[in-house]
């Protein structure tokens, strides 16, 4: 990531307290890539999936996956998009890993396999689905596909309020950047209401502290950000730096120890991830 002024994506969702129990798990799957998905957000899919088999072998947690792609022609221009939503009946979330997910791409019958083996620390937890609108925005369309100096922004609208933090990570430099709170501020969390449509980090939005609208940059033919969105229904404080200050970027090994402590001690706490591709 070259360049960026502002970037946003939205997740929420709402969980009681019940009793819960944290344990290591492991899982492994074999995902099979579509045509229409790039090799880094296939990569993504198949450790979530196989994060998502090890909470359901653990807890008995019945896990669905529903995966949706899509091409786009406009002024002779064809593109594809990628979406992939996950959704487990009852209780369980990743906490974090106990090691690196190990990726290995295979082929089969002229197919491309993507096999992933994750362990981490999960916890039992029973969870009640809240609806969402999310809606990725590339200059004014919805899209996870960009091009360089293209607009970006998101709009959502949720079931249930709490409050929500945005991180994008340079895949490639493994640094992760503060993007809302804006400026970093005192380092709150920004506070949403439930079923209540929001348009994050660009003009319209009345808190946007900027004159300038979201942009994506690349000085290469194609790269990849990791937007990361921290939710939870209790109030928080985004990561600080060694010098105890809120600064606009980390080095990712730190961002997830800070992500795995607030997990840990907030069970209402949560986390998305989404791959973003970026063309010259």
């Amino acid at each position: 990531m070259k360049r960026l002024y502002c970037i946003v994506f939205f997740f929420l969702g709402c969980t009681f307290l019940y009793a819960q129990r944290t344990v290591t798990a492991c899982g492994e799957v074999d995902y099979v890539v579509p045509e229409t998905q790039t090799l880094a957000e296939a990569k993504q899919t198949a450790v979530t999936q196989a994060r998502l088999k090890a909470i359901a072998d653990e807890f008995g947690t019945i896990v669905s996956q529903t995966n949706t792609s899509a091409m786009h022609n406009k002024d002779g221009k064809t593109s594809s998009s990628f979406n992939s939503y996950s959704e487990n009946e009852v209780r369980g979330i990743w906490i974090s890993d106990t090691k690196e997910p190990e990726v290995e791409v295979k082929y089969r019958n002229d197919m491309m396999v993507i096999h992933a083996e994750v362990c981490g620390k999960v916890r039992e937890q029973k969870r009640e689905k809240v609806e969402l609108q999310i809606k990725p925005l590339n200059k004014g369309i919805e899209s996870t596909l960009f091009k360089n100096n293209d607009r970006f922004s998101v709009s959502f609208k949720s079931a249930a309020s709490g409050y929500v933090a945005v991180f994008i990570r340079d895949d490639a430099n493994e640094i992760v950047n503060v993007m809302m709170p804006y400026d970093n501020g005192d380092g709150n969390a920004r506070e949403v209401k439930s079923n209540k449509e929001y348009l994050f980090l660009c003009t319209q939005d009345p808190a946007y502290p900027y004159e300038e609208e979201t942009i994506l940059t690349t000085s290469k033919s194609m790269e990849y950000n990791t937007l990361i969105v921290v939710f939870s229904q209790k109030k928080f404080h985004i990561s600080l730096s060694n010098k105890g200050e809120f600064v606009p970027e980390v080095e990712n090994s730190k961002f997830q120890k800070w992500i795995h402590g607030l997990r840990v001690y907030d069970t209402t706490a949560q986390v998305e991830e989404i791959v973003l591709t970026i063309k010259k």
